[in-house]
């Protein structure tokens, strides 16, 4: 698990009111450290409280990277925690605050960043009872810049980079309830839109690089519950606890634009899309990951390529289901790829089809597969893993599969698929240590005929291998109704025998 300066960040400046319930400053930031505390950071900071407000001065977390031997070490200027006078808290930061990043391997300082964080119109109440409080807050922008890099004792020129980042308007709440041992964390919040500016300029090699780009309409929501005694050095300890996330983050459309110029010339491309989404449901059981975006277009040009790559994608899917501990029975794994609506630019087609022989409509390859399995050792336990590594045992038995959408569709030939499969794992002689599968999938196919001949004309596909193509073909299918169509029924019965339309051929 990822736990760097942003879920810090955000803990601070995220998360609001709740009726006939009273906290204070001293409550609020107490829950804090715990929170921190509780990823295993070390926490210090010079509180100082004056009336009804606490002032939190030289902000100190030192994050542990054990993986890696090092630590580090985030620092903070000043934030202030004041009673409004009705039970809630107001957290206020200054308009500018400079924010440092300290990487050390050891007792040596191996790199130090130092940002410069700005904020317009922010405002954070916070609400609630101790160990139940609701953060509510709103700005119309917030902001970073890499004000300062020093690596190896030496202190980077500024003319040599440039990093911004710019993000707003945004509002948000989050939920933080201690329960049951769990601190569970709900939140819902929209960002606004995110700008970012990088650039570097090397004068003793004269590499020089620039990205810059926009998402808009930024929104994430969801749950997350951290057991208080995490140990995340032990994730199989930290799920058993009662870890769980389910968490989804969406934009609304994106852009970027890139140049890199080297000694052998200047690469440089632009990327687009209209909307996206990320999802990631995870706890002790099970992990479900789910990616998709729309609209993407790409352009990319330079000296290392031929010709300039122009490409458009209209949609783009990626999910996965699978189980994470051992079971006795079978549970549900899946997997799905879509990549929709593909198409690329003439001068790309013209490479290998100069003659326009082959349509050009944009092609799309689409599968969904279900299944049960039943897993036979704890994924997240290395020690389990490196067992069943060094045995060659199979970790996990499977029992059917489902084949729910199949579609090939692209140079004018088509396949559509469907099927389902159940597996015997007693019969692991049949099929060469595989479990015996009963089953079938039917497929339908059309242009293939048509598609053979052209790719004969283009000189890309050679008479005999067009003849093995065409005698598979009538092996393995029955013409259909229309041209140039044939459809296929490949079964495996209870005896291991694999069929094609009924006729047997192993």
């Amino acid at each position: 698990m990822q736990r760097f300066a942003t879920a810090s960040v955000l803990a601070l400046m995220a998360a609001a009111g709740q009726v006939q319930a009273e906290v204070t400053p001293q409550q609020v930031w107490d829950d804090f450290e715990a929170y921190m505390t509780g990823f295993g950071y070390q926490v210090s900071a010079r509180e100082v409280m004056e009336g009804d407000t606490l002032t939190i001065g030289d902000l100190t977390m030192v994050v542990p990277v054990p993986e890696e031997e090092a630590t580090v070490t985030i620092t903070m200027s000043e934030m202030t925690l004041a009673d409004t006078g009705d039970g809630a808290v107001r957290i206020s930061y200054p308009e500018q605050m400079p924010m440092t990043l300290t990487f050390s391997e050891g007792e040596e300082t191996a790199a130090e960043l130092v940002l410069d964080m700005t904020q317009s119109d922010f405002d954070m109440v916070v609400s609630g009872d101790p160990g139940d409080m609701l953060y509510t807050f709103s700005a119309t922008s917030i902001g970073l810049k890499l004000a300062e890099i020093m690596a190896e004792g030496e202190q980077i020129p500024s003319d040599v980079f440039d990093v911004t980042f710019d993000m707003g308007p945004m509002e948000g709440t989050q939920h933080m309830l201690i329960e049951d041992g769990l601190r569970k964390i709900t939140q819902d919040v929209t960002l606004g839109d995110l700008a970012y500016s990088l650039m570097f300029d090397d004068p003793e090699s004269e590499d020089a690089g620039s990205m810059s780009g926009r998402f808009t309409g930024l929104a994430s929501s969801g749950t997350t519950e951290i057991p208080e005694d995490a140990d995340f050095a032990d994730p199989t300890a930290l799920f058993t606890a009662g870890l769980m996330m389910d968490v989804v983050m969406s934009h609304t459309g994106g852009e970027n634009q890139f140049k890199v110029t080297e000694r052998s010339g200047t690469t440089e491309g632009a990327f687009s899309s209209t909307g996206g989404e990320l999802g990631v449901a995870m706890n002790a059981d099970s992990l479900t990951y789910a990616i998709s975006a729309s609209g993407q277009t790409v352009a990319v040009s330079g000296p290392e390529l031929p010709l300039p790559i122009n490409a458009e994608l209209g949609e783009l899917g990626f999910s996965l289901t699978m189980p994470l501990s051992e079971s006795d029975t079978p549970v549900p794994a899946a997997i799905s790829v879509l990549l929709g609506e593909f198409a690329m630019s003439d001068m790309l087609w013209n490479i290998f089809d100069p003659q326009q022989a082959l349509p050009r409509d944009p092609a799309t390859v689409a599968i969904n597969l279900e299944a049960e399995v039943t897993p036979k050792v704890n994924l997240l336990d290395p020690e389990a893993m490196e067992e069943i590594g060094r045995s060659g045992e199979m970790p996990g038995e499977l029992h059917s599969l489902k084949l729910t959408d199949l579609v090939v569709d692209a140079a004018g030939g088509k396949i559509i698929g469907s099927g389902d499969f159940t597996f015997d794992n007693t019969d692991l002689e049949t099929f060469d240590g595989l479990p015996r599968p009963k089953g079938e999938v039917n497929l339908d196919i059309s242009g293939a005929n048509g598609l053979i001949d052209k790719l004969i004309a283009m000189g890309l596909m050679q008479e005999q291998d067009a003849m093995g193509a065409r005698m598979m073909l009538g092996m393995f299918t029955v013409p259909g109704a229309e041209p140039d169509t044939a459809s296929s029924k490949i079964e495996i019965n209870e005896q291991g025998h694999v069929l094609a339309n009924g006729q047997r051929i192993k």
